[in-house]
């Protein structure tokens, strides 16, 4: 993930809710200063955005782990240590996480 792409991304996205490049650019600016990766900024910045516009936010295990920089088998790991803690505490993890089956075409 580059910042370009982040940019091209939510604008195509989110413009149409009044984002612009220019609170893009705050934003990356300062989750680069908190130590963040371009692909963490991206799916903080996804979830915020959808939070205000209503809209769900979905990524894949795949996404989260690659901006948390593990494995996708420690993304599972700490998914599933997760939705324990949450029904423990007496939620629904289908809240947080929902496992969906996927389908892969290949040509």
């Amino acid at each position: 993930m580059t910042r370009e792409i982040i940019i091209q991304n939510i604008i195509n996205n989110y413009g149409k809710y009044g984002i612009t490049q220019d609170m893009i650019n705050e934003v990356i600016d300062a989750g680069l200063e908190g130590g963040m990766s371009y692909d963490m900024i991206y799916l903080d910045t996804m979830r915020r955005i959808s939070e205000i516009t209503g809209e769900e936010f979905v990524c894949t295990a795949s996404d989260m782990a690659r901006a948390m920089g593990v494995s996708e088998d420690e993304m599972t790991r700490m998914i599933e240590e997760a939705r324990e803690e949450l029904i423990e505490a007496g939620e629904d993890p289908d809240e947080y996480f929902k496992e969906v089956q996927s389908t892969r075409f290949m040509m």
